[in-house]
């Protein structure tokens, strides 16, 4: 009978995953905040919205170095960034946007278009990844604009 090894997904995160998941925490966060915004009508909440975006940006920049540095890359932090990345870089300034006031037709199509854009691009990245490592572990070019781009004014 195996024993049963508990917290091993835990143990299986590096210290660039938690910067990585610290991104995402912040664009869920500006969801919140956004969402707390449309209740409450206080603007304050959809300014701290619109700052966590950036504070994302800056865990999303030292992820990458820090998991090179650490030598801790891994297949799982490269998903895990990808899934970071359409939170804080896609969904959340959508969200954002239309706590703001774009809720037109036409302003929720082009949202919905956006995240779009972003959920496809990320995902090309990874399907294709690999090959444009050639087994050196890093792309030597990157295809379209990196989603967190959004987040530049």
């Amino acid at each position: 009978m195996s024993r049963r090894v508990h917290f091993s997904m835990i143990r299986g995160f590096h210290l660039a995953d938690l910067f990585t998941i610290a991104n995402g925490f912040c664009g869920v966060a500006a969801l919140f905040a956004a969402m707390t915004f449309l209740t409450s009508g206080d603007p304050r909440w959809l300014w701290g919205a619109a700052l966590l975006v950036p504070v994302a940006l800056i865990f999303d920049v030292l992820d990458a170095p820090l998991a090179r540095w650490r030598h801790g890359a891994s297949p799982m932090g490269r998903e895990l960034d990808s899934l970071a990345d359409v939170i804080s870089f896609g969904v959340a300034p959508a969200g954002i946007a239309f706590a703001a006031g774009l809720t037109s037709v036409l302003d929720t199509l082009v949202l919905l278009y956006f995240v779009g854009c972003g959920l496809g691009r990320l995902a090309r990245f990874n399907v294709t990844a690999e090959g444009m490592a050639g087994g050196a572990g890093k792309g030597s070019y990157l295809e379209g604009t990196p989603l967190p781009t959004s987040a530049v004014p």
